[in-house]
């Protein structure tokens, strides 16, 4: 069985203005029309999401190769803390149209780093658990109602 992804990237402002920058990793030196917005073919790679173990952190990258563009754009997007729409879609292998959406999801760009060949760009948790003063979920009363203070458990 073959299967096909894709990608879609749409970087917005913190208030989700458009940025004008869209981009795609399928359809090579084409542009793609996905719900009424135009994506730019750029060859990258996307990590997908991973939460550490308190499920605080949810961080991804992008990976990108290394010119003056996307340098200014990623510079750009880090200093503004601009937001990362990505789609990742089902592909048909033949054609490449769209089957279906995988995933849809939201990040943080959070910062970048490049060498000579290749461009990491750092996405994260859109909240910022510090500035947003959003703590850690904790069980309290008001969360989940009573609480015991004391007694066993039995499963049976």
């Amino acid at each position: 069985m073959t299967l096909a992804i894709g990608t879609y990237i749409k970087l917005v402002t913190n208030d989700q203005a458009a940025t004008g920058y869209q981009f795609q990793n399928f359809h090579v030196g084409e542009n793609r029309n996905y719900n009424g917005t135009s994506y730019m073919y750029a060859g990258f790679g996307f990590s997908g999401g991973t939460l550490d173990l308190e499920a605080g952190n949810l961080s991804a990258s992008l990976v990108f190769a290394v010119n003056q563009l996307d340098l200014t754009v990623f510079k750009q997007a880090a200093d503004a803390r601009w937001l990362a729409e990505i789609r990742t879609v089902w592909l048909n292998p033949d054609t490449l149209d769209e089957t279906g959406t995988y995933s849809e999801e939201l990040y943080a760009i959070t910062g970048f780093g490049h060498d000579t060949s290749r461009l990491s760009v750092r996405l994260g948790n859109p909240l910022d658990a510090v500035s947003q003063n959003a703590p850690r979920r904790v069980l309290t009363q008001k969360l989940v109602g009573s609480l015991p203070s004391t007694g066993n458990i039995n499963l049976n």
